[in-house]
Protein backbone atom coordinates (compact mmCIF):
# COMPACT_ATOMS: atom_id res chain seq x y z
CA UNK A 1 0.00 0.00 0.00
CA UNK A 2 1.89 2.94 -1.23
CA UNK A 3 1.54 6.18 0.72
CA UNK A 4 0.59 9.37 -1.68
CA UNK A 5 1.61 11.76 1.12
CA UNK A 6 1.88 15.20 -1.47
CA UNK A 7 -2.16 14.09 -2.42
CA UNK A 8 -3.29 13.42 1.50
CA UNK A 9 -1.56 15.88 3.47
CA UNK A 10 -2.13 19.74 3.35
CA UNK A 11 0.92 21.48 2.36
CA UNK A 12 0.82 23.94 5.37
CA UNK A 13 1.39 20.41 7.37
CA UNK A 14 3.35 18.59 5.21
CA UNK A 15 5.74 21.22 5.29
CA UNK A 16 5.94 21.21 9.32
CA UNK A 17 6.37 17.53 9.48
CA UNK A 18 9.23 17.75 6.94
CA UNK A 19 10.74 20.96 8.74
CA UNK A 20 10.16 18.41 12.41
CA UNK A 21 12.07 15.25 10.53
CA UNK A 22 14.86 17.47 9.02
CA UNK A 23 15.81 18.98 12.55
CA UNK A 24 15.69 16.11 14.18
CA UNK A 25 17.72 14.17 11.61
CA UNK A 26 19.91 16.96 11.22
CA UNK A 27 20.44 16.32 14.84
CA UNK A 28 21.36 13.03 14.76
CA UNK A 29 18.10 11.59 16.00
CA UNK A 30 15.58 9.12 13.94
CA UNK A 31 11.85 10.90 13.48
CA UNK A 32 8.97 8.40 12.21
CA UNK A 33 5.33 9.90 11.57
CA UNK A 34 3.67 7.07 13.69
CA UNK A 35 0.08 5.39 14.99
CA UNK A 36 -3.18 7.01 13.80
CA UNK A 37 -2.04 9.30 11.39
CA UNK A 38 0.04 6.43 9.46
CA UNK A 39 -3.37 4.47 9.54
CA UNK A 40 -5.07 6.91 8.00
CA UNK A 41 -2.49 7.67 4.99
CA UNK A 42 -2.68 3.82 4.41
CA UNK A 43 -6.28 4.04 4.34
CA UNK A 44 -6.21 6.97 2.02
CA UNK A 45 -7.75 9.28 4.34
CA UNK A 46 -5.95 12.73 5.33
CA UNK A 47 -5.45 12.50 8.75
CA UNK A 48 -6.92 14.50 11.46
CA UNK A 49 -3.82 14.78 13.42
CA UNK A 50 0.10 14.28 13.43
CA UNK A 51 1.72 12.26 15.46
CA UNK A 52 5.83 11.57 15.68
CA UNK A 53 8.29 9.32 17.65
CA UNK A 54 12.01 9.51 18.16
CA UNK A 55 15.11 8.46 19.87
CA UNK A 56 15.71 12.17 21.18
CA UNK A 57 14.79 12.35 25.12
CA UNK A 58 12.51 15.27 25.49
CA UNK A 59 15.17 17.43 27.00
CA UNK A 60 16.98 17.35 23.61
CA UNK A 61 13.48 18.01 21.35
CA UNK A 62 13.20 20.66 23.68
CA UNK A 63 16.45 22.30 22.62
CA UNK A 64 16.02 22.07 19.10
CA UNK A 65 12.66 23.91 18.78
CA UNK A 66 11.28 27.44 19.62
CA UNK A 67 8.37 26.40 20.92
CA UNK A 68 7.56 23.49 22.93
CA UNK A 69 4.72 22.85 25.68
CA UNK A 70 5.54 19.65 28.21
CA UNK A 71 2.33 18.41 27.55
CA UNK A 72 3.06 14.79 28.96
CA UNK A 73 7.23 15.03 29.27
CA UNK A 74 6.99 12.53 32.11
CA UNK A 75 5.69 10.10 29.37
CA UNK A 76 8.52 11.51 26.59
CA UNK A 77 6.11 13.19 25.30
CA UNK A 78 6.28 17.17 24.16
CA UNK A 79 4.33 19.51 21.91
CA UNK A 80 6.21 21.55 19.39
CA UNK A 81 3.86 24.54 17.88
CA UNK A 82 4.76 25.61 14.49
CA UNK A 83 2.19 28.19 12.93
CA UNK A 84 0.03 27.57 15.79
CA UNK A 85 -0.26 23.66 15.23
CA UNK A 86 0.39 21.44 17.28
CA UNK A 87 2.47 18.69 16.72
CA UNK A 88 3.01 15.73 19.85
CA UNK A 89 6.76 13.91 19.70
CA UNK A 90 7.01 10.91 21.98
CA UNK A 91 10.27 9.56 22.82
CA UNK A 92 10.66 5.44 21.91
CA UNK A 93 10.03 3.99 24.98
CA UNK A 94 9.01 1.21 27.24
CA UNK A 95 6.40 1.34 29.72
CA UNK A 96 6.74 -0.44 33.02
CA UNK A 97 3.82 -1.51 35.15
CA UNK A 98 0.18 -0.72 35.28
CA UNK A 99 -1.08 -0.29 38.50
CA UNK A 100 -3.89 2.05 37.93
CA UNK A 101 -5.25 0.65 34.85
CA UNK A 102 -4.77 3.65 32.70
CA UNK A 103 -0.88 5.25 32.65
CA UNK A 104 2.19 3.65 33.13
CA UNK A 105 4.21 3.32 36.41
CA UNK A 106 7.01 4.44 35.08
CA UNK A 107 8.62 4.53 31.43
CA UNK A 108 12.28 3.84 29.84
CA UNK A 109 13.84 6.26 27.36
CA UNK A 110 16.40 5.26 25.08
CA UNK A 111 14.96 1.76 23.27
CA UNK A 112 14.54 0.91 20.10
CA UNK A 113 11.87 2.20 17.68
CA UNK A 114 10.75 -1.70 17.36
CA UNK A 115 10.54 -1.73 21.08
CA UNK A 116 8.15 1.68 20.89
CA UNK A 117 5.98 -0.03 18.60
CA UNK A 118 5.27 -2.83 20.64
CA UNK A 119 3.65 -1.22 23.50
CA UNK A 120 1.20 0.29 21.05
CA UNK A 121 -2.60 -0.94 21.19
CA UNK A 122 -3.71 -2.38 17.98
CA UNK A 123 -1.29 -3.82 15.28
CA UNK A 124 -3.41 -1.16 13.08
CA UNK A 125 -1.59 2.00 14.78
CA UNK A 126 1.43 0.63 15.71
CA UNK A 127 2.86 1.71 11.75
CA UNK A 128 5.97 4.20 11.40
CA UNK A 129 6.88 5.96 8.63
CA UNK A 130 9.81 7.82 7.63
CA UNK A 131 9.11 11.04 5.79
CA UNK A 132 12.19 11.30 3.91
CA UNK A 133 12.81 8.21 2.91
CA UNK A 134 9.05 7.08 2.37
CA UNK A 135 9.98 3.46 4.32
CA UNK A 136 7.08 2.00 6.16
CA UNK A 137 7.62 -0.13 9.28
CA UNK A 138 5.19 -2.75 9.92
CA UNK A 139 6.84 -5.29 12.28
CA UNK A 140 3.08 -6.34 13.56
CA UNK A 141 1.17 -6.91 10.34
CA UNK A 142 -0.71 -4.02 10.51
CA UNK A 143 -1.10 -3.43 7.08
CA UNK A 144 -2.69 -6.96 6.85
CA UNK A 145 -4.98 -6.19 9.29
CA UNK A 146 -6.06 -3.01 7.84
CA UNK A 147 -6.73 -4.58 4.51
CA UNK A 148 -9.06 -7.69 6.17
CA UNK A 149 -10.72 -4.49 8.25
CA UNK A 150 -9.71 -6.31 11.29
CA UNK A 151 -8.53 -4.93 15.21
CA UNK A 152 -6.53 -6.73 16.61
CA UNK A 153 -3.97 -6.23 19.95
CA UNK A 154 -0.33 -6.54 19.86
CA UNK A 155 -0.25 -9.47 21.26
CA UNK A 156 -2.27 -11.44 24.32
CA UNK A 157 -5.22 -9.02 24.50
CA UNK A 158 -6.03 -9.73 27.97
CA UNK A 159 -2.52 -8.15 28.89
CA UNK A 160 -3.14 -5.04 26.54
CA UNK A 161 -6.45 -4.85 28.14
CA UNK A 162 -4.96 -4.85 31.73
CA UNK A 163 -2.31 -2.17 31.13
CA UNK A 164 -5.16 -0.09 29.86
CA UNK A 165 -8.86 0.48 30.53
CA UNK A 166 -10.00 2.45 27.93
CA UNK A 167 -8.43 0.42 25.02
CA UNK A 168 -11.06 -1.79 25.02
CA UNK A 169 -13.51 1.56 23.98
CA UNK A 170 -10.95 2.77 21.66
CA UNK A 171 -11.10 -1.01 19.99
CA UNK A 172 -15.37 -0.27 20.24
CA UNK A 173 -15.31 2.84 18.94
CA UNK A 174 -12.70 2.15 15.87
CA UNK A 175 -14.96 -0.76 14.78
CA UNK A 176 -17.19 2.02 14.58
CA UNK A 177 -15.71 5.06 13.02
CA UNK A 178 -13.70 2.54 10.55
CA UNK A 179 -16.03 -0.24 9.99
CA UNK A 180 -14.04 -2.85 10.95
CA UNK A 181 -14.25 -6.08 12.92
CA UNK A 182 -12.98 -7.20 16.37
CA UNK A 183 -10.91 -10.16 16.42
CA UNK A 184 -12.53 -12.94 18.00
CA UNK A 185 -9.73 -13.47 20.90
CA UNK A 186 -9.90 -9.14 21.10
CA UNK A 187 -13.42 -9.29 21.26
CA UNK A 188 -13.30 -12.05 24.58
CA UNK A 189 -10.73 -9.95 26.24
CA UNK A 190 -13.27 -6.72 26.52
CA UNK A 191 -15.47 -8.71 28.22
CA UNK A 192 -12.90 -10.24 30.33
CA UNK A 193 -11.36 -6.94 32.01
CA UNK A 194 -14.16 -4.83 32.92
CA UNK A 195 -13.05 -4.63 36.39
CA UNK A 196 -9.83 -2.85 34.50
CA UNK A 197 -12.26 -0.53 32.39
CA UNK A 198 -14.15 0.13 35.30
CA UNK A 199 -11.12 2.30 36.29
CA UNK A 200 -10.95 4.92 33.58
CA UNK A 201 -12.13 7.97 34.42
CA UNK A 202 -16.14 9.17 33.21
CA UNK A 203 -14.67 12.06 30.83
CA UNK A 204 -12.25 9.44 28.89
CA UNK A 205 -15.63 7.64 28.07
CA UNK A 206 -17.79 10.08 27.24
CA UNK A 207 -15.11 11.51 24.98
CA UNK A 208 -14.86 7.88 23.12
CA UNK A 209 -18.63 8.56 22.50
CA UNK A 210 -18.51 11.43 21.61
CA UNK A 211 -15.55 10.66 18.76
CA UNK A 212 -17.59 7.97 17.58
CA UNK A 213 -20.68 10.16 17.00
CA UNK A 214 -18.41 11.51 14.20
CA UNK A 215 -17.54 8.83 12.66
CA UNK A 216 -18.82 6.69 9.87
CA UNK A 217 -21.45 4.69 11.61
CA UNK A 218 -22.42 5.82 14.95
CA UNK A 219 -24.90 3.17 15.25
CA UNK A 220 -22.44 0.66 15.55
CA UNK A 221 -20.56 2.29 18.98
CA UNK A 222 -24.05 2.55 20.61
CA UNK A 223 -24.98 -1.41 19.53
CA UNK A 224 -21.25 -2.50 20.61
CA UNK A 225 -21.71 -1.30 24.11
CA UNK A 226 -24.76 -2.31 24.42
CA UNK A 227 -23.88 -6.08 23.39
CA UNK A 228 -20.66 -5.57 25.68
CA UNK A 229 -22.62 -4.21 28.31
CA UNK A 230 -20.65 -1.20 28.76
CA UNK A 231 -22.67 1.36 29.86
CA UNK A 232 -24.03 -0.96 33.03
CA UNK A 233 -20.17 -0.52 34.17
CA UNK A 234 -20.80 3.40 34.92
CA UNK A 235 -24.31 2.78 35.09
CA UNK A 236 -24.82 0.16 37.26
CA UNK A 237 -28.65 1.10 37.81
CA UNK A 238 -28.97 0.41 34.16
CA UNK A 239 -30.99 -2.81 33.33
CA UNK A 240 -28.31 -6.12 32.84
CA UNK A 241 -29.30 -6.45 29.13
CA UNK A 242 -30.40 -3.82 26.90
CA UNK A 243 -31.37 -4.44 23.02
CA UNK A 244 -31.24 -1.03 21.41
CA UNK A 245 -33.99 -0.35 19.17
CA UNK A 246 -32.72 -0.51 15.74
CA UNK A 247 -35.08 1.67 14.00
CA UNK A 248 -34.12 4.25 15.95
CA UNK A 249 -30.48 3.40 15.50
CA UNK A 250 -30.90 3.35 11.56
CA UNK A 251 -31.99 7.43 12.18
CA UNK A 252 -28.69 8.21 14.12
CA UNK A 253 -26.84 7.35 11.21
CA UNK A 254 -28.57 9.66 9.57
CA UNK A 255 -28.38 12.49 12.20
CA UNK A 256 -26.78 15.87 11.34
CA UNK A 257 -22.60 15.81 13.03
CA UNK A 258 -23.61 19.29 13.80
CA UNK A 259 -26.20 18.25 16.74
CA UNK A 260 -24.53 16.61 18.94
CA UNK A 261 -26.99 16.85 21.81
CA UNK A 262 -30.00 15.18 18.62
CA UNK A 263 -27.44 12.53 18.16
CA UNK A 264 -27.22 11.72 21.80
CA UNK A 265 -31.13 11.90 22.41
CA UNK A 266 -31.40 8.65 18.82
CA UNK A 267 -28.91 7.45 21.16
CA UNK A 268 -30.32 7.43 24.53
CA UNK A 269 -33.87 6.85 23.19
CA UNK A 270 -33.33 3.61 21.52
CA UNK A 271 -31.44 1.99 24.38
CA UNK A 272 -33.85 3.28 27.43
CA UNK A 273 -36.65 4.92 25.12
CA UNK A 274 -39.42 4.66 27.92
CA UNK A 275 -36.89 6.92 30.72
CA UNK A 276 -38.38 9.93 32.42
CA UNK A 277 -36.28 13.44 31.54
CA UNK A 278 -35.17 13.43 34.95
CA UNK A 279 -33.69 10.13 34.77
CA UNK A 280 -31.81 10.90 31.57
CA UNK A 281 -30.48 13.99 32.75
CA UNK A 282 -28.87 11.63 35.52
CA UNK A 283 -27.22 9.48 33.68
CA UNK A 284 -26.04 12.32 31.01
CA UNK A 285 -24.41 14.43 34.03
CA UNK A 286 -23.65 10.78 35.20
CA UNK A 287 -21.02 10.27 32.14
CA UNK A 288 -19.83 13.95 32.76
CA UNK A 289 -21.39 15.02 29.57
CA UNK A 290 -21.30 18.82 29.25
CA UNK A 291 -24.17 21.09 30.28
CA UNK A 292 -24.85 22.58 27.03
CA UNK A 293 -24.93 18.73 25.46
CA UNK A 294 -27.05 17.97 28.68
CA UNK A 295 -29.37 20.22 28.16
CA UNK A 296 -29.52 19.85 24.40
CA UNK A 297 -29.87 16.33 24.46
CA UNK A 298 -32.94 16.30 27.25
CA UNK A 299 -34.40 18.57 24.79
CA UNK A 300 -34.32 16.06 21.84
CA UNK A 301 -35.30 13.17 23.73
CA UNK A 302 -38.77 14.68 25.02
CA UNK A 303 -39.33 15.99 21.05
CA UNK A 304 -38.25 12.25 19.86
CA UNK A 305 -40.35 10.65 22.52
CA UNK A 306 -43.40 12.81 21.66
CA UNK A 307 -43.39 12.85 18.28
CA UNK A 308 -42.98 8.88 17.73
CA UNK A 309 -45.82 8.42 20.08
CA UNK A 310 -47.91 10.69 18.02
CA UNK A 311 -46.40 10.80 14.67
CA UNK A 312 -49.22 7.79 14.08
CA UNK A 313 -52.04 10.23 14.32
CA UNK A 314 -53.98 11.01 11.26
CA UNK A 315 -53.08 14.45 10.54
CA UNK A 316 -51.24 16.77 13.61
CA UNK A 317 -52.73 19.80 13.87
CA UNK A 318 -50.38 22.37 12.65
CA UNK A 319 -51.21 24.39 16.03
CA UNK A 320 -49.72 21.30 17.40
CA UNK A 321 -46.87 21.33 15.51
CA UNK A 322 -46.25 24.40 16.83
CA UNK A 323 -46.19 24.33 20.14
CA UNK A 324 -45.12 20.76 20.72
CA UNK A 325 -42.09 21.02 18.09
CA UNK A 326 -41.03 24.32 16.73
CA UNK A 327 -42.08 26.90 20.18
CA UNK A 328 -39.97 24.49 22.39
CA UNK A 329 -36.84 24.46 19.84
CA UNK A 330 -37.05 27.99 18.76
CA UNK A 331 -37.22 28.80 22.80
CA UNK A 332 -34.20 26.72 23.41
CA UNK A 333 -31.79 27.75 20.78
CA UNK A 334 -32.63 31.62 19.97
CA UNK A 335 -30.20 32.80 22.81
CA UNK A 336 -27.09 31.21 21.15
CA UNK A 337 -27.67 31.48 17.86
CA UNK A 338 -30.03 32.46 15.13
CA UNK A 339 -32.85 29.68 14.14
CA UNK A 340 -33.21 29.53 10.90
CA UNK A 341 -34.92 27.55 8.35
CA UNK A 342 -31.64 25.29 7.43
CA UNK A 343 -31.25 24.55 11.45
CA UNK A 344 -35.06 23.52 11.04
CA UNK A 345 -34.37 21.24 8.25
CA UNK A 346 -31.48 19.98 10.23
CA UNK A 347 -34.10 18.02 12.67
CA UNK A 348 -35.20 15.63 9.25
CA UNK A 349 -33.80 12.54 11.35
CA UNK A 350 -36.75 12.89 13.65
CA UNK A 351 -39.46 14.21 11.36
CA UNK A 352 -38.73 12.29 7.83
CA UNK A 353 -41.16 13.33 4.85
CA UNK A 354 -43.38 15.83 7.67
CA UNK A 355 -39.85 17.86 7.83
CA UNK A 356 -41.07 19.70 5.05
CA UNK A 357 -44.56 20.97 6.63
CA UNK A 358 -42.35 22.49 9.51
CA UNK A 359 -40.25 24.21 7.13
CA UNK A 360 -43.14 25.66 5.73
CA UNK A 361 -44.67 27.02 8.88
CA UNK A 362 -41.29 28.04 10.36
CA UNK A 363 -40.91 30.16 7.09
CA UNK A 364 -44.56 31.64 7.70
CA UNK A 365 -42.69 33.48 10.69
CA UNK A 366 -46.04 32.57 13.01
CA UNK A 367 -45.61 33.69 16.74
CA UNK A 368 -44.70 30.73 18.73
CA UNK A 369 -43.67 32.57 22.08
CA UNK A 370 -44.57 34.91 24.69
CA UNK A 371 -42.11 36.99 23.51
CA UNK A 372 -43.45 37.15 19.82
CA UNK A 373 -46.77 38.39 20.89
CA UNK A 374 -47.69 41.60 19.82
CA UNK A 375 -48.65 42.71 23.18
CA UNK A 376 -47.27 42.17 26.64
CA UNK A 377 -47.26 42.59 30.40
CA UNK A 378 -46.97 46.41 30.21
CA UNK A 379 -49.89 46.81 27.98
CA UNK A 380 -52.01 44.26 30.33
CA UNK A 381 -50.96 47.30 33.10
CA UNK A 382 -51.77 50.27 30.93
CA UNK A 383 -54.69 49.18 29.99
CA UNK A 384 -56.17 47.10 33.06
CA UNK A 385 -55.12 48.38 36.19
CA UNK A 386 -57.28 46.34 37.96
CA UNK A 387 -55.63 43.42 36.83
CA UNK A 388 -53.70 41.32 39.80
CA UNK A 389 -50.23 41.18 38.14
CA UNK A 390 -50.30 37.21 39.64
CA UNK A 391 -53.20 36.48 36.40
CA UNK A 392 -51.02 38.11 33.56
CA UNK A 393 -49.20 34.69 33.27
CA UNK A 394 -52.79 32.91 32.43
CA UNK A 395 -54.16 35.95 30.14
CA UNK A 396 -50.26 36.02 28.03
CA UNK A 397 -50.79 31.96 27.77
CA UNK A 398 -54.48 31.95 26.61
CA UNK A 399 -53.30 34.47 24.05
CA UNK A 400 -50.40 32.66 22.93
CA UNK A 401 -52.51 29.42 22.80
CA UNK A 402 -55.13 31.92 20.33
CA UNK A 403 -52.75 33.09 18.02
CA UNK A 404 -50.89 29.61 18.05
CA UNK A 405 -54.24 28.42 16.05
CA UNK A 406 -54.40 31.73 14.38
CA UNK A 407 -51.50 33.46 14.00
CA UNK A 408 -53.80 36.67 11.87
CA UNK A 409 -54.87 37.40 15.65
CA UNK A 410 -51.43 38.55 16.64
CA UNK A 411 -52.46 42.30 16.34
CA UNK A 412 -52.46 44.85 19.39
CA UNK A 413 -55.44 45.84 18.82
CA UNK A 414 -56.93 42.03 18.48
CA UNK A 415 -55.30 40.83 21.00
CA UNK A 416 -56.12 43.95 23.62
CA UNK A 417 -59.84 42.78 22.75
CA UNK A 418 -59.32 38.87 23.51
CA UNK A 419 -57.84 40.31 26.70
CA UNK A 420 -60.52 41.78 27.78
CA UNK A 421 -62.71 38.97 26.70
CA UNK A 422 -60.34 36.29 28.94
CA UNK A 423 -60.40 38.92 31.76
CA UNK A 424 -64.44 39.32 31.78
CA UNK A 425 -64.86 35.31 32.03
CA UNK A 426 -62.11 35.33 34.91
CA UNK A 427 -64.44 37.79 36.48
CA UNK A 428 -67.52 35.89 35.93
Amino acid sequence: MPIDIPSLVPSKYLNHLLQIDSTLKNAGFECYLVGGSVRDLVMGKIPKEYDLTTNAEPKQVKRLFRTVIDTGIEHGTVTVVLDKVNYEITTYRIDKDYTDGRRPDHVEFGTTLSEDLKRRDFTMNALAFDLKTGLLVDEHFGLKDIEQKIIRTIGNPIKRFTEDGLRPIRALRFASTLDFEIEPETKKAIHETKHITKKISLERFQDEVLKSLLGFKPSRMIELLAEESIFQIFLPNLPTKISPRKEILEKLDRTTKELTGLQLAFAFYALLGEITSKDLEIILRTLKFSGQNTKDCILFFEILSKWEKNKKQNGIDLSVLKKEYLAPVKRHFQTRFPVDTKFIQKLNSIFESNITVLVEIWEENPPLLLSDLKLNGNHLAESFPDLPKTSYGTILTQLLDLVLHSPKENEYSRLLHHSAQFISKMVN
